[in-house]
């Protein structure tokens, strides 16, 4: 078997795409997704059970704003010999705001992720640095966002030429603090929410608040841009998308942003940012392409490059995955 949807646990893509894109923060959301796809709520809460049971689906949760939750994240990387490659990335995975850990190919070699709270940041990255020793950390923080939205359309697999839509940049909320009973809710609703036809009602009943209380925190969170959805979190590679690549290109100033929108509008792009060059990697425009083969996420490759009229740049394949799991919130000591 080759770890893709069986039959036992396949959902129709509309289904699946609406779960992922999140849901309405309403009593009865399932019932409403059901709607909306020609499906019994029963039908859907049964769809995302097989999905958790098979594996397919890693949670049922809140996707948060790190920043507007007083926190910081950067991506960095760091050139390994492939000799020590992992005892290297066994240095990196148990640091708990280390959140994505990869093998890619070229130069450098390992990338991970970090999210800390605003205030330890700048002491978990340089204890990072210093764990990695002799190697060098390459930082490469993030200055525009325009877009992060890892959904997954099963109608785009085998698709050669993906039609691209606007995509304007994405903004942070301000960031605020949140009190006791605040952080209580973040801290729930970062893992699976119930599978039950009201799971607002039940997330009341296990914070001690009145559901329509609850949704209208949640309601004033979505629209200050702090909880970008509560969805399904799938493992792609389950679903067929088997191979995927970070796109880097060096765009002058004047061109970054239109190019950015115009890589973001691709459905088949998952995360788009403008990214702080280092001189040992001096690119500045990031993507992230997923597709059923490699061939597939090199023509994507070459699409991107040439609608977004981008110069010559590197397609960096994913070769092997060390750790993947959300940013945790609201759980140091």
């Amino acid at each position: 078997m080759d770890g893709r949807m069986t039959n036992d646990d396949s959902v129709q893509p509309e289904l699946l795409l609406a779960l992922q894109q999140g849901l309405p923060l309403v009593r009865r959301p399932f019932a409403v997704i059901g709607e909306r796809v020609g499906a019994d709520e029963s039908v859907v809460l049964e769809c995302i059970t097989r999905m958790m049971q098979s594996g397919t689906a890693r949670r049922f949760g809140a996707v948060f704003d790190s920043k507007s939750l007083g926190y910081d994240s950067t991506l960095c990387a760091v050139t390994v010999p492939a000799a020590r490659l992992d005892e290297v990335a066994t240095r990196l995975t148990p640091h708990a705001g280390v959140t994505h850990c990869y093998e890619r190919e070229g130069q450098p070699n390992l990338w991970f992720t970090l999210t800390a709270r605003k205030d330890r940041f700048d002491a978990e990255r340089a204890g990072i640095a210093q764990d990695l020793l002799p190697f060098e950390l390459l930082d490469l923080p993030a200055r525009r966002m325009f877009k992060i939205e890892a959904v997954f359309d099963t109608h785009l697999l085998g698709q050669r030429d993906p039609t691209p839509t606007h995509r304007g940049e994405m903004r942070h909320a301000l960031p605020r603090e949140l009190n006791p009973a605040e952080r209580a809710v973040v801290r729930r609703l970062q893992d699976s929410i119930p599978l039950v036809p009201e799971p607002f009602t039940a997330l009341g009943a296990e914070l001690n608040r009145k559901p329509d209380d609850l949704l209208t925190l949640l309601t004033q969170w979505e629209h200050a841009g702090m909880l970008r959805r509560i969805g399904l979190i799938v493992r792609h590679r389950k679903l067929g998308f088997d191979a995927n690549g970070m796109c880097v290109w060096s765009v002058g100033p004047a061109r970054t942003v239109d190019a950015g929108h115009v890589v973001a509008g691709f459905p088949d792009v998952t995360h788009c940012y403008e990214r702080r060059p280092h001189v040992l990697f001096p690119f500045n425009l990031f993507a992230m392409i997923h597709g059923g083969n490699r061939d597939e996420v090199r023509r994507l490759w070459g699409r991107l490059t040439e609608m977004a009229r981008l110069p010559t740049g590197q397609l960096m394949m994913s070769a092997r995955e060390f750790k993947k799991t959300s940013p945790r919130f609201f759980e140091e000591p």
